[in-house]
């Protein structure tokens, strides 16, 4: 794979090579740069449940720099990021966002470097959305840059949009010290991979989309490579206990329906996968209403709801796989850009509840406020076991655990390493790792979604400044 990935950067530069001298001129003749310093902060409502502060903060600088020429058949734009937090190392991290070049032709665009895509229509999930890795320590929405080739075709029957997604990256997650993280930290250190995967592989995909009539568009797209959402496993240490991230290669088909007409808009989305670990379909439907200009005022409101549907049940990864979301979105249509979303989810199964709420409001024409809250109304409260016999049978047992994610082989070396470290003794102590295992069994319960991360209330507020 590493090999595929060198020519096919080789042929990109060898293409590109006799304009070597146009590209690099703009750069410091018409560029130009913009930048932001967002400072961010967390009030949570408890302690952490592992002994993390009540209070969180971190910084964000970001820049971009664009420049064009040939006519503006040629662009480039250049994003870097940082997030430096103080109190989790691990979300302390730099990402090159975009560095890319698009060259534009009469009905079609390549688009070379690393960047991010988003595929999707509804709100609470997207699906279809499968290009680039999710940033979960910088939150739900963000992701990483990925590096591909993208061609674009532009006709009356649609337009096609072909990827290369060069190697791939993995998901990033708090660290011990961080908030909102799982019980058991992840070891990003040694991630596993399937048989017919890697992290060098060569991914790709392909994405039709094109209006049906004037008030149904739709789109279909192809996956086929790693994917970004892993399944995990338990290194089996008593003393520094960890979840090791698993990733497979899977085969994607994707549908996105949407329906416009008046204030009304209907939307879909629906994949159907298969991996060398399982198969099965996933579904969202949502209905969104909107009143513009309410009670004679300039405020638009957005009203949303969405039923969320994998066949999986409750061996999903995710908690969103059979819930109901009810929103509402608020858009002052003011000077400052004021808006405004609320966002409540509700399994019917386990009673779960989660609640959000979003403002954002320009203070000034170069600061900006944004403010998150989010409660967690029900938890779920999973059963443990008593001792640590019934524990690991339970967890060998587990549908979660007790699939590809570990053999049978390695439990037996973790109780030889056992007997060998503590003697036959800690056979006659039921108490023995009690503690780490019942961990382990809470994330594996596969009844209580919500409660695999740790769910607190908190309230956040970013203040961003731009250059």
């Amino acid at each position: 794979m590493n090999t595929i990935r060198s020519l096919l950067w080789l042929s990109i530069i060898g293409v590109y090579s006799s304009n070597a001298q146009a590209v690099l001129e703009p750069f410091f003749e018409q560029g130009e740069w913009t930048a932001e310093t967002g400072l961010e902060y967390r009030y949570f409502k408890d302690p952490g449940d592992y002994g993390q502060s009540q209070h969180a903060a971190a910084l964000r600088l970001s820049a971009e720099y664009y420049t064009s020429w040939n006519d503006d058949m040629d662009l480039f734009t250049f994003r870097p990021y940082l997030l430096a937090d103080f109190q989790d190392s691990e979300r302390t991290h730099f990402d090159i966002r975009e560095a890319l070049w698009i060259h534009v032709g009469e009905d079609w665009e390549l688009r070379s470097g690393i960047t991010r895509v988003f595929w999707g229509k509804t709100e609470f999930i997207n699906l279809v959305d499968v290009i680039n890795q999710q940033d979960l320590v910088d939150g739900d929405d963000e992701k990483l840059g990925q590096p591909m080739i993208n061609l674009s075709l532009v006709h009356d029957w649609g337009l096609f949009d072909f990827y290369l997604l060069l190697g791939f990256r993995e998901r990033t997650f708090p660290g011990p010290d961080g908030r909102l993280r799982t019980p058991l930290p992840v070891d990003t250190d040694n991630a596993r991979y399937s048989s017919d995967t890697g992290p060098n592989d060569v991914d790709w995909a392909v994405r039709w989309q094109r209006p049906v009539n004037d008030y149904v568009e739709m789109g279909l797209s192809l996956f086929s490579g790693v994917d970004r959402e892993p399944w995990y496993s338990f290194n089996f240490d008593l003393d520094n206990p960890m979840l090791v991230p698993n990733y497979h290669h899977k085969d994607q088909i994707g549908v996105e329906l949407e329906f416009l007409y008046e204030g009304w808009a209907v939307k879909f989305e629906s994949v159907g996968v298969r991996s060398e670990r399982e198969s099965y379909w996933a579904a969202v439907t949502g209905i969104e209403y909107s009143v513009y200009g309410i009670f004679g005022s300039n405020v638009d409101l957005t009203f949303i709801t969405e039923f969320m549907r994998d066949s999986r049940d409750e061996l999903a990864p995710g908690y969103l796989e059979h819930d109901i979301g009810l929103g509402g979105r608020f858009n002052f249509n003011d000077e400052f850009d004021t808006n405004m979303l609320g966002g409540f989810l509700w399994d019917p199964d386990t009673e779960e509840k989660v609640i959000s709420l979003e403002f954002e409001r320009r203070l000034y024409s170069d600061l900006k406020l944004e403010i998150q809250a989010v409660s967690v109304l029900e938890r779920g409260t999973p059963q443990v076991s008593d001792t640590n016999v019934q524990a690991i049978a339970a967890l060998i047992n587990s549908p979660v655990f007790g699939e590809d994610s570990f053999s049978y082989a390695e439990v037996v070396d973790f109780l030889a390493g056992l007997i060998q470290e503590e003697g036959l003794e800690f056979i006659f102590d039921p108490n023995f790792g009690l503690d780490v295992l019942q961990e382990v069994q809470r994330m594996s319960d596969t009844s209580r979604k919500i409660s695999v991360i740790e769910s607190d209330d908190y309230i956040q507020f970013k203040l961003t400044y731009y250059y």
